[in-house]
């Protein structure tokens, strides 16, 4: 079993997007796969599955004490091949909690030890760079971050490559960043395109470049992966990518 996190601690750059879109096309594949939403905002499990009900991520994550729950006991299908870990908003108070837990860092990958059947687990991390994000770091075999193509976003990128390096030096020095996904990528705008050329000189993989599309907003929006448009040969060229990765450990040359 491969665990990937999708992490950036910027908001509005696709992580959601792209979890679920990686998550069903390797599904689709014919791979055994679980998204976990480790997002507060829990907007993928809203989507998907609507409340949790209580029963997510958080009460197997636990907070100042630890979680009442098994990760077997709040996984639920979303199709073939697809299951899904919700999240939700009381993961807020997980992470306020998780402080004064010993071994806080390790949490959830302990967490995922016990889980059989998996071919790969996705992460999809809120926008931070807190204790849940750094657990999900730890936890991880690989990470993606996903970004978009402005200024800000690629100074936001060399921010959160400085905490990454710490979790890699200090607590998981096998991570492997697999890349940059550049998200809602425009070809015919001159800064997308001085952007783009940036990030390929940063020394970073970039694994995907994704255009920009209202049907991604629409089919996200309601908890689905694209299934058609311009897009869909991008997302699948990612997929993939991250299958080979699965098989071989190493991505395609």
């Amino acid at each position: 079993m491969k665990i990937i996190a999708v992490a950036n601690q910027k908001g509005g750059v696709g992580k959601t997007t792209l979890s679920i879109n990686l998550a069903a096309g390797l599904a689709e594949a014919g791979r055994e796969v679980l998204l976990i939403d480790l997002d507060p905002q829990a907007s993928l499990t809203l989507a998907t599955v609507g409340e949790s009900s209580g029963q997510c991520i958080a009460e197997v994550i636990g907070g100042s004490l630890p979680g009442t729950l098994s990760m077997a006991d709040i996984i639920r299908p979303l199709k073939p091949n697809l299951d899904l870990a919700p999240g939700g908003l009381s993961l807020s108070i997980s992470e306020i909690g998780l402080i004064t837990r010993l071994g806080r860092e390790n949490i959830l990958k302990k967490a995922l030890n016990g889980l059989e059947g998996y071919d790969a687990v996705i992460i999809d991390c809120g926008p931070s760079l807190g204790l849940l994000v750094e657990n999900a770091l730890n936890a991880a075999d690989g990470i993606l971050i996903p970004t978009l193509p402005t200024p800000v976003d690629r100074r936001g990128v060399g921010i959160f490559l400085e905490s990454l390096n710490a979790v890699r030096n200090e607590l998981n020095p096998s991570l492997e960043i697999l890349g940059l996904v550049v998200c809602q990528y425009d070809q015919r705008l001159k800064l997308h395109q001085q952007m783009l050329e940036e990030f390929r000189n940063s020394g970073l993989p970039v694994l995907a470049v994704i255009g920009r599309s209202v049907e991604v907003a629409r089919t996200v929006g309601e908890g689905k992966p694209l299934a058609s448009g311009r897009l869909l040969p991008q997302m699948q060229d990612l997929t993939t990518k991250i299958d080979f990765w699965l098989r071989n450990g190493r991505l395609p040359a």
